[in-house]
Order: C-alpha cells, then sequence, then structure tokens
C-alpha cells in the first residue's frame, strides 16, 4: 500500500493521521518482536482512535498493509522502504514526513520494549540516530544538493530500520537460507 492509498483509506475512514507517522509506528512495532495479527490490529486501531464501526471498515485493508510491512522487513535483500509521500512534494514537506515516520517509529519501538530488553551499540546508535532525523529541520534553501541529501537519509534510515529488525528477529535471517549471486 503506497502513501496515497493508506492517505485515501484514512480519508474514507474520516481519520486524521499520517500515513508516515503510521507506517513508522508499525515498523516500529514489528521490529520488537513477534505479534499476533490481531493484537497488532488492536494496538492500531487504538493508535489511530478508529470506532468499532470504522475498525470494521479498516479490518481488510489494513490487515494487508501488516501483512505487507512485515514481509518488507523480513526480505533478505533489503527491499525494506518507508511509506513517504511521493517525490513530486517539496522537499520541506518530503522531510517533515520523514520527521513523523521516524518519531513514531520511535514511539513504536518503545510501545514493544519489554523488561528484559537488549540491544547492541550498533543498534543503540541506529536508534539515536533515527531520535535525531526525527528533529530535522526544513529551514534550509532546497537545490539539487537537498535532493541528494534527501535520497541518502532514506537509505539510512532503510539500512538503520533492518539492522534494528534483524538484530531483534534473529529467527528471520536463520530462515531466509544463503543468499545465492
Amino acid at each position: 500500500m503506497t502513501f496515497e492509498q493508506l492517505e485515501d483509506l484514512f480519508f474514507k475512514l474520516r481519520v486524521k493521521a499520517d500515513p508516515s507517522g503510521f507506517h513508522g509506528f508499525l515498523c516500529g512495532r514489528l521490529c520488537c518482536g513477534k505479534i499476533p495479527l490481531d493484537q497488532l490490529i488492536e494496538i492500531s486501531t487504538g493508535w489511530l482512535g478508529l470506532s468499532e464501526e470504522q475498525a470494521e471498515g479498516a479490518a481488510y485493508p489494513l490487515r494487508d498493509f501488516y501483512e505487507a510491512a512485515l514481509t518488507s522487513l523480513e526480505d533478505v535483500s533489503f527491499l525494506f522502504q518507508p511509506v513517504l509521500p511521493d517525490d513530486e512534494l517539496p522537499l520541506p514537506e518530503r522531510l517533515v514526513a520523514v520527521g513523523q515516520w521516524c518519531s513514531n517509529y520511535l514511539s513504536g519501538v518503545g510501545d514493544g520494549m519489554t523488561d528484559g530488553f537488549a540491544v547492541s551499540d550498533d543498534v543503540k546508535e541506529a536508534l539515536e540516530d533515527i531520535s535525531a532525523i526525527a528533529q530535522v529541520s526544513v529551514d534550509f534553501d532546497t537545490d539539487d544538493d537537498g535532493e541528494r541529501d534527501y535520497s541518502e537519509l532514506i537509505e539510512y534510515i532503510r539500512i538503520a530500520v533492518q539492522l534494528i529488525f534483524s538484530e531483534l528477529h534473529p529467527e528471520a535471517a536463520a530462515n531466509s537460507g544463503p543468499t545465492v549471486h
């Protein structure tokens, strides 16, 4: 599901939620370990502030969205992409979406942490970097370097999230089998 499709779903549901923020929260929660789909739906319904009727109307599209998000995180070829607006929007608006994605990703990780939650120094650094990215500023002049920097920022987020997921889900890497080149 793309940013625009998720935005359309939220519009139909009459929910004021940001697609990037929602995807960030979902990915953060999924990175913290296995969670039954019904429990994830309940958590997301609360995050979105859906009524029971709205939740029923969104059940199938959101279920597909959850499964697609998990599949992209589990993909050993690192195809994960954060759900962000298209490049047609001005760079400052896309950066705001990146900040929302990152801050909500951290909320999802926080929501999924348990008492015994321990991570490596690499994951701590990745989480700190994502936290810094969440504070992104849009007070700058846009130019070609800004677009290149934006692309590099998204690539960093992609790799950081995959690192976090793979460390917290060693069974996903073990089940993937050898990589063939």
